[in-house]
């Protein structure tokens, strides 16, 4: 959310919060406040809109970028502690993948929905009601009323519109549960009936009995963990990433030596990674070629990759035509996004090859200095260095129960530094 609060699609949905909504909800990364609803949507927009938000391998969907900001909207009304929201993240989180394991590959495989939204909706309604304390029957109305509000298209994939996604999740899930607080009602079968969420979203199973079976008794968050991107671009390109840069560190080649770049990938990344010759930085994030490119002719893969200058230098240009991909059927038995070959060859005749299985900051593999420092870097774009490292060390005595207060000591300091931050600058 900090560092993409000052990206151009953010900035266009801060706008329309600041000029629609009424309310003391933070915009992070901003001085604005507005409605819960709106600062939800704000944020949320912002949380996606760079593509360097975590990702859940059994929903589909990025969870944190939609939770998130519905949890730090909903937390400002009530003065919900971090206990609060932590329980209500993990209950938001453990719906969606449930919904995930019902609904897809299909729905997210076959038929284009993104389920960031499709399934963030819900996953959002039933956090935000958790928060509010509500009861059985008005959190059931809640998911019945934001099943009507989910949605979200693959086809918008390198576009503004997949930020917005996550903003209209966030923002859909939190009036949800607000609506059903105030008696507002929904099918008790809007989920799975025959004109339900489910039948409607082409999901690959009808009934959620078997998924919900364990609800509560069996976690997915420990089972399958959160994936945290260290690569601001889809989670597809990250496992190629990781077994090119392997390669490129270690032996040491430039650019023009390069004769071919071979991506071997599972049968769901090229039907993500839709943009081989990507020409805004938006598509970068979803093009195979230009990571690959980038990863040879810069030193790292940051935030500030994702530009039309780096699309437009000529190493970048010149190395994309010599990046093929192709799927691999033989990774399809492996859990998506996860497997992938890379073959680098020279010139010269030297050739090497790297296997991927998962990448850098999948469960399990994420050290606690890259997750602080992929923190300090993002929060220092809104808030600059020095108020970035306080931030951290902040959040981290509040979620771990060493500092009191609501949430609102919290969002009190994420606010713009205008003095400091580089996404207040011109």
């Amino acid at each position: 959310m900090l560092a993409g609060a000052g990206e151009p699609a953010a900035r266009i949905a801060q706008s329309l919060a600041a000029e629609e909504g009424v309310g003391d909800c933070r915009v992070v990364g901003t001085s604005i406040t507005t409605s819960p609803a709106l600062a939800a949507f704000a944020n949320g927009v912002a949380a996606h809109a760079l593509d360097y938000d975590d990702m859940c391998f059994v929903s589909l969907a990025h969870p944190s970028c939609v939770l998130v900001p519905a949890l730090l909207a909903a937390g400002e009304i009530t003065g919900a502690n971090a206990r609060t929201l932590l329980d209500a993240y993990v209950v938001g989180f453990e719906i969606e993948c449930r919904l995930g394991l019902v609904m897809n590959p299909r729905h997210y495989h076959q038929r284009g929905w993104h389920c960031t939204s499709s399934i963030g909706t819900l996953g959002a309604a039933a956090a935000v009601a958790r928060v509010l304390g509500l009861d059985l029957v008005s959190a059931s109305h809640a998911l019945g009323i934001a099943a009507s509000s989910a949605c979200g298209l693959k086809e918008n994939l390198g576009s503004m519109v997949k930020p917005l996604h996550a903003g209209m999740a966030a923002r859909n899930g939190v009036t949800a549960a607000q609506l059903a607080r105030r008696g507002f009602t929904a099918s008790p079968h809007a989920i799975d009936g025959p004109q339900g969420y489910l039948a409607a979203m082409d999901s690959e199973h009808a009934s959620l009995d078997a998924a919900v079976a364990d609800l509560g008794t069996r976690w997915e968050i420990n089972e399958s963990g959160v994936t945290v991107k260290l690569y601001p671009s889809c989670a597809a390109t990250h496992p190629p990433l990781d077994a090119l840069t392997t390669i490129v560190r270690r032996e040491r080649f430039t650019a023009d030596q390069v004769t071919a770049i071979d991506v071997e990938v599972d049968s769901m990344t090229p039907r993500l990674l839709i943009h081989p010759n990507p020409s805004t930085g938006l598509e970068a994030k979803f093009s195979m070629p230009f990571c690959a490119a980038a990863a040879v002719a810069f030193p790292r893969i940051g935030i500030d990759t994702f530009t039309p200058e780096s699309i437009h230098h000529p190493d970048v240009q010149s190395l994309m035509q010599r990046v093929s991909l192709r799927a691999n059927a033989a990774f399809d038995t492996a859990a998506p996004l996860s497997q992938a070959r890379v073959t680098v060859r020279l010139r010269d005749g030297r050739e090497w090859s790297e296997h991927a299985d998962g990448a850098r900051g999948y469960p399990g593999k994420l050290t606690d200095e890259e997750l602080s420092a992929k923190f300090e870097d993002c929060a220092a774009r809104a808030l600059g260095p020095s108020t970035a490292r306080d931030a951290w060390n902040t959040l981290n005595a509040w979620l771990g129960g060493t500092q009191g207060g609501d949430v609102r000591t919290i969002t009190a300091h994420l606010g713009a530094n205008d003095k400091e931050s580089e996404s207040s600058k011109p």
